[in-house]
């Protein structure tokens, strides 16, 4: 199958199927890639207030 053949199926699957998609691809590459599980787990373990979020702050970004 080439890329434009699986890019008119994926055309065709509907919304739910396609964010489906979007996290398996994301979760294979995040999978491969070594440096960007060290820099996740460096911002989970950040105990520095000065580098958290308010929740608040982000549902308000995230909103617009």
């Amino acid at each position: 199958m080439s890329l434009d053949q699986l890019k008119e199926q994926v055309a065709d699957l509907d919304q739910n199927e396609q964010r489906e998609l979007i996290a398996f691809m994301v979760s294979l590459q995040t999978a491969r890639d070594s440096g960007f599980k060290q820099n996740l787990a460096r911002k989970i373990d950040d105990r520095d207030p000065e580098h958290w979020v308010d929740l608040d702050d982000l549902r308000k970004r995230f909103s617009e």
